[in-house]
C-alpha cells in the first residue's frame, strides 16, 4: 500500500489537505514448468514438475487440478523444492483426463502450467458369477461362469482356483477368454473322490501400456462354491437352481426396485418427521462422510539420497546385523533422520490449542493435527469445542485411515471417546498401557468394571472379560441412547478391547513373540466392513506407533515380500506427532519383524496341526544333498538361538550360590529367576535355582525348578510360602543314594523353619499317581497354606503310549483349579526337559481349548530364553508337536472354551505358516555359552521318547514324488499340497 498526501488552496488562508491510498498488487506466481508424466498405472499417475521461473514470492505449495469430462477435482501439495514428484491417486481406470498444476504463495494462486492429457491403464474386471458347478464321471467337475458385469476394457483371461476342504492352498489354473463372450466353462479333472471341493474364479486384464505389456490386473474373486465329489454323484438329481438362479433374476430385480422405492419414500417421510417433530434427538445410524483421502507413496521412499528405502525379506537379516553393528550406531542415524524429517513438517493443530480443548489433552505437547483429526458430529445446542477428541486417522499398509491413534482417555473425555467409537463404527480397541505404571496414572478406566455405565450419550456394558498371560480381551456392548430407530438389528453393537498388559514400565518387551502374536490376533479380529482400529497407549504416540508400524509391515511382507519401515514411519508421522517415540522402540520394531520373517506365523489352527507336523518332518535342501527333518531342524535352531552371557546369570554363578545348582547347564536367567525373601545380612539368601515361566492364562503361571538338594529343602518350602504356591508336580523318583531325597514331610515328621512349618496331612493313590497333601503353617499367626504334591516319577518316559501324555496335564490342571491362587511348581531332576515339556503342554492345552489355535514355537522359545539348555534336541520339540496332535485328535477334545469369546481368534491363520529365509544368517552371531567353573556336572536328563514317524512320509505313507520341502529366494517354503503329492509343482507358503 502506498500513501499520497497533497494540499490545495482555494484562496488565501483556506487550504484543504487531501490523502489518497494506492493498493499495490503483488504479481502472481508464474506457471510451474516442465510438467511431465513419469508413469501411468490403473488408478494413479506419477507426475513431475519444476518450480516456476518467476515465483514472485515464497512458494508454499502447489495445487494439482485434474478434469474428467466436465468434472474438475483438485489436490494440494505442500512442497517448495525445485523439483516436485507427486503421485495422483484414486483415479478411474481406462479413463481420459487433463491435468495441470498451479503454484501458490501465502496470498495468491499462480497461473496454470501447460496441461497434460493422460489416460489411465486398464484394471482388473469385477467378480465373475459361477452359474454351474456339477459332478462329472471319472472324478471331474464341470464349472461354468458368467462374465463380470463391470469391465475396464475387456477380460483377457480367467483364473480358476480350487482346493480340497482340508487343504490350505488353492490350485490355480489360467484360462484364456474366448472372444470376451458372456459365458465360459471348464472341466476340472483328476480330482479325488469323497472330498469336498471349494471353487472360485476371478478375471484378469492385460495392461495396455507398452512398458507393462507383461502385467496382468486381477479382479476380485467370485463367490466361492462348494461341492462334494463322490462316486456316481453325477447321477444324483441336480438341485433345482433354474428357478432360483438366472431365470428368476428379472423378478428378483423388479422386486428389489419396488422395495428400494418403498424404502426411499419411507426414509424421506422419516427425515421430514424427525426434522419437524423430533429435532431434540440425535441420530447416528450412518458413519460420517469422510472426504477422499490421498495415500502417500511411502513404499518407495528412500529418504532423498537413497540411504533408506524398501528391503527384501531375504536381505533383512543382513540389514539388521549391519544396523546393530558398532553399538547400534546405524539405528541411531536412521532414527535421527526420521526425527529431522518430522521436525521439518509444520502441521497446524488449532483445535488442540483452543482454550476450551487444552484440558482435554493428557499431555500438553501431544496434539492432534487438524488435517487428520477425527471429527465428531455436532450435537444440537452444544459448543464446537464439544466435538474435539485428541485422535488422528492413520494410514495402514494399503488402506487409508486404517487406524485411529489416540491418547488414553481422561475422565473428562470418556463421553467423546465413546462417541468416536460409535460414529466411526469401531469394532476393535487396542490398549497398550496399564492404568498405573511406576506409580503414575497412565490412563483412566473408561469401561465399566461390571454391569453398565453411561458415558454421555453412549451406554457401555461389560459382557465378558478374559484375562490371559500378556493381554486381556473384553467384550463390550455399546448402545446410543438417542438412537430411536435402527435400520437393522437392535442398535446394540459389540466392541472388543484388546488390552496388552505386559509392556514394561520403561523400555520395550523382553522378546517380540508375545507382541507379534498380540498384533496378529487383534488386527485379524477386525471385520472387513468395520471402521478403523482404535489404538492407544498413554499419550497415543510411542507404543501406539509401534503397534501400527508392526501391523502395517507384516501386511506389506505378506503382499510384497519386502518392507520399508523408515518410509512408512516417516509418512504416518505427518498424520500424528511423535509416533514411535524412542529409538529403543524403533529398534524393537526391526527385531520383531526379523523374528516374524524368520519364524513365520507359528500360530497353528487345530485342524491344521497334523499337516504342519508333516511339513516340519519333510526333507529339504538340494536334490543332490537332501537334509532330513529340514524345517524342524531350522525351527529348533531358532528356538535355541539365544546363548546366555555372564550378566544373564550373575546371581547363579556367585560363589555363595554355586553349591545350590545341581548342574551348570541349567541355570535361571537373571530376568526370570524366582526370588526368595532375603535374610538380613546373609548373602545369596534370596537365590534358588528356579525360573518363572509363562502360561496361557498367567504371565507367572509356572515355576520350573530342580529337585531340591538336601541343603536347599527349606529354601524350596520358603519359595512355596513366599509365592503362595499350592500345587507341586514332581517328575523325579525319590532315590537317596542318587542324591534325590524326599523333600516333603512323611507322617508324624514335620519340617520346621524360623517362621513356618510344613505338616503332613494325607497321602492317596489315584490312577497310578501318588498325591500328598501337606500344609505350610505360620508360626506367628493362624494362617495355613494348603499344598498338594502330585508325584509322577519318570513322566513322560514311562508312558505306554503318546496318547496318554496329556493325561497327567489334564489331571494336574483339574487339581490346580482348586488351588489357583499361586503358581504351579514343576520339579524334575535339573529343572530341565521333562519339566519344561510339562509346562509347555499345559500352556498349549489351555491355548487350544480357548483359541482353537496353538503356538508351540512361541512357548518353546520363550522357555529357552528364560532357562537355556532345557531343549536338548529337535526331538524334544517334535515330541511337543506330536503330543498336542494326539490331544487335538482325541475324542471330545474339541469342546473348546465355555466362554463366549472362544473362537474369537479363528481368522488369525488361513494358511500354513512355516517359513524361513536363506540369504543371510538367521540372526547376528550368537554369543558363546557362559564359561562356568563348578563341581563336576551331573549327566543331563535323557531326551524325551523318540518319534518313530519317518521324516519324509506324507499322510498316506508315500514319499512325495517331487522330492523335498525347499526354501525359495523370497523366504517362502515349498511343500507338496495336501492330497496332491504327485502334482508336478509345489505350493508356496507366504512368509508371514
Amino acid at each position: 500500500m502506498r500513501l499520497h498526501a497533497e494540499s490545495r488552496c482555494r484562496d488565501l488562508g483556506h487550504c484543504v489537505r487531501r490523502r489518497t491510498c494506492e493498493m499495490l498488487v503483488a504479481p502472481l506466481p508464474g506457471p510451474p514448468e516442465n510438467l511431465t508424466l513419469l508413469r501411468v498405472h490403473d488408478r494413479s499417475v506419477d507426475l513431475q514438475w519444476s518450480q516456476p521461473s518467476e515465483p514472485n514470492g515464497e512458494i508454499r505449495g502447489y495445487r494439482v487440478y485434474y478434469m474428467q469430462g466436465n468434472y474438475t477435482s483438485v489436490r494440494t501439495v505442500h512442497a517448495n523444492e525445485p523439483n516436485i514428484l507427486y503421485s495422483l491417486h484414486d483415479l478411474n481406470p481406462n479413463t481420459n483426463f487433463k491435468v495441470w498444476t498451479k503454484a501458490f504463495t501465502q496470498r495468491h494462486e499462480g497461473t496454470s502450467s501447460v496441461p497434460l492429457t493422460v489416460k489411465t491403464d486398464v484394471s482388473g474386471p469385477g467378480a465373475p458369477v459361477i452359474s454351474n458347478l456339477t459332478c462329472q464321471p471319472d472324478g471331474n467337475l464341470y464349472l461354468q461362469w458368467l462374465r463380470p458385469a463391470q469391465l475396464f476394457g475387456s477380460v483377457d483371461l480367467y483364473y480358476i482356483y480350487y482346493r480340497p476342504e482340508d487343504s490350505f492352498e488353492f490350485e490355480e489354473i489360467a484360462v484364456n477368454s474366448v472372444n470376451n463372450r458372456l459365458e465360459h466353462n471348464f472341466l476340472l479333472t483328476n480330482l479325488t473322490y469323497n472330498t469336498m471341493y471349494e471353487v472360485k474364479v476371478r478375471g484378469g486384464t492385460y495392461s495396455r501400456l507398452f512398458a507393462d505389456n507383461n502385467k496382468t490386473y486381477k479382479g476380485p474373486f467370485s463367490q466361492p462354491r462348494k461341492i462334494l465329489l463322490y462316486p456316481d454323484c453325477h447321477n444324483a438329481p441336480p438341485p433345482d437352481v433354474s428357478r432360483t438362479g438366472l431365470e428368476m433374476s428379472a423378478g428378483i430385480i423388479a422386486g428389489i426396485i419396488c422395495a428400494t422405492f418403498a424404502i426411499f419414500l419411507l426414509v424421506v417421510a422419516m427425515i421430514i418427521w424427525r426434522r419437524f417433530f423430533q429435532g431434540a434427538y440425535y441420530y447416528l445410524d450412518d458413519p460420517p462422510k469422510a472426504p477422499p483421502v490421498l495415500m502417500h507413496d511411502w513404499e518407495n521412499d528412500t529418504g532423498g539420497d537413497g540411504a533408506y528405502g524398501p528391503i527384501d525379506v531375504h536381505d533383512f537379516a543382513k540389514h539388521i546385523a549391519e544396523l546393530h553393528a558398532d553399538g547400534d550406531i546405524a539405528f541411531s542415524k536412521e532414527y535421527e533422520a526420521i526425527q529431522a524429517a518430522s521436525a521439518q513438517e509444520h502441521h497446524p493443530a488449532e483445535h488442540s490449542q483452543h482454550p476450551d480443548n487444552k484440558q482435554k489433552n493428557r499431555y500438553l505437547n501431544i496434539v492432534a493435527y487438524d488435517h487428520t483429526r477425527v471429527p465428531l458430529r455436532p450435537l444440537p445446542g452444544q459448543k464446537k469445542a464439544m466435538e474435539y477428541v485428541n485422535a488422528n486417522y492413520i494410514d495402514g499398509y494399503d488402506k487409508p485411515r486404517a487406524y485411529i491413534g489416540t491418547q488414553g482417555p481422561l475422565p473428562s473425555t470418556f463421553d467423546t471417546f465413546w462417541r468416536m467409537v460409535w460414529e466411526q463404527r469401531v469394532h476393535i480397541i487396542v490398549m497398550i498401557t496399564n492404568l498405573v505404571e511406576r506409580g503414575r496414572k497412565k490412563c483412566d478406566q473408561y469401561w465399566p468394571k461390571e454391569g453398565n455405565e453411561i458415558y454421555g450419550l453412549i451406554q457401555v456394558r461389560l459382557v465378558h472379560e478374559e484375562v490371559l498371560a500378556t493381554y486381556t480381551i473384553r467384550k463390550l456392548a455399546i448402545r446410543h441412547m438417542k438412537v430411536k430407530c435402527k435400520k437393522s438389528g437392535s442398535g446394540e453393537r459389540i466392541v472388543y478391547q484388546y488390552h496388552y498388559t505386559n509392556w514394561p514400565d520403561h523400555g520395550t518387551p523382553d522378546h517380540p513373540l508375545p507382541v507379534l502374536s498380540f498384533v496378529r490376533k487383534s488386527a485379524a479380529a477386525n471385520p472387513e466392513d468395520a471402521g478403523p482400529i482404535i489404538v492407544h497407549c498413554s499419550a497415543g504416540v510411542g507404543r501406539t506407533g509401534t503397534y501400527i508400524v508392526l501391523d502395517a509391515m507384516l501386511q506389506q511382507i505378506r503382499a510384497k515380500g519386502r518392507l520399508n519401515i523408515w518410509g512408512f514411519l516417516k509418512h504416518i508421522r505427518t498424520q500424528r506427532n511423535f509416533l514411535v517415540q524412542t529409538e529403543e522402540q524403533y529398534i524393537f520394531i526391526h527385531d520383531a519383524l526379523l523374528e516374524a520373517i524368520q519364524s513365520g506365523d507359528t500360530n497353528i489352527p487345530r485342524a491344521g496341526l497334523s499337516r504342519y507336523i508333516r511339513m516340519l518332518q519333510a526333507p529339504g535342501g538340494s536334490q543332490e544333498k537332501p537334509q532330513p527333518w529340514y524345517l524342524l531342524s531350522h525351527q529348533f535352531k531358532l528356538v535355541t538361538h539365544f546363548q546366555p552371557r555372564d550378566f544373564n546369570v550373575v546371581s547363579a554363578v556367585k560363589p555363595v550360590n554355586r553349591e545350590k545348582n545341581r548342574s551348570t547347564d541349567h541355570l535361571p536367567m537373571e530376568n526370570g529367576r524366582v526370588h526368595l525373601t532375603p535374610k538380613p545380612g546373609v548373602e545369596g539368601s534370596d537365590y534358588i535355582n528356579a525360573t518363572w515361566l509363562m502360561g496361557h492364562q498367567r504371565l507367572r503361571e509356572f515355576i520350573l525348578t530342580q529337585h531340591p538338594l538336601p541343603p536347599s529343602i527349606l529354601d524350596f518350602w520358603q519359595m512355596v510360602w513366599d509365592h503362595n504356591a499350592q500345587t507341586i508336580v514332581v517328575l523325579t523318583a525319590v532315590d537317596e543314594s542318587q542324591g534325590y531325597p524326599q523333600f516333603w514331610p512323611a507322617q508324624h515328621d514335620d519340617f520346621d523353619s524360623e517362621h513356618w512349618k510344613v505338616r503332613y496331612l494325607e497321602e492317596k493313590l489315584n490312577a497310578g499317581l501318588v498325591t500328598v497333601d501337606v500344609a505350610v503353617q505360620s508360626l506367628q499367626d493362624d494362617y495355613e497354606l494348603p499344598v498338594r504334591l502330585i508325584h509322577a516319577p519318570g513322566w513322560p518316559h514311562t508312558l505306554p503310549a503318546l496318547t496318554t501324555t496329556l493325561s497327567l496335564v489334564s489331571l494336574v490342571s483339574e487339581a490346580h483349579t482348586n488351588y489357583q491362587n499361586g503358581p504351579l511348581i514343576v520339579v524334575d531332576r535339573f529343572g530341565g526337559t521333562e519339566g519344561a515339556t510339562f509346562c509347555c503342554l499345559t500352556a498349549l492345552k489351555n491355548q487350544v481349548d480357548f483359541e482353537q489355535h496353538l503356538d508351540p514355537y512361541m512357548f518353546a522359545k520363550l522357555y529357552h530364553n528364560r532357562r537355556p539348555s532345557i531343549w536338548t534336541s529337535q526331538d524334544d520339540l517334535l515330541f511337543i508337536y506330536r503330543a498336542m496332535e494326539s490331544y487335538t485328535a482325541s475324542e471330545g477334545s474339541h469342546s473348546g472354551s465355555s466362554n463366549d469369546m472362544a473362537g474369537l481368534h479363528d481368522p488369525v491363520i488361513t494358511m500354513p505358516p512355516i517359513t524361513t529365509v536363506t540369504a543371510a544368517p538367521a540372526m547376528p552371531s550368537a554369543p558363546s555359552p557362559v564359561p562356568l567353573t563348578s563341581p563336576p556336572q551331573t549327566p543331563s536328563a535323557p531326551t524325551l521318547p523318540a518319534i518313530s514317524t519317518p521324516p519324509s512320509t506324507c499322510a498316506n505313507g508315500q514319499v512325495p514324488s517331487n522330492g523335498h520341502a525347499t526354501l525359495t529366494g523370497n523366504g517362502t517354503v515349498r511343500v507338496p499340497p495336501e492330497g496332491m503329492e504327485d502334482a508336478p509343482q509345489a505350493t508356496e507358503i507366504p512368509p508371514v
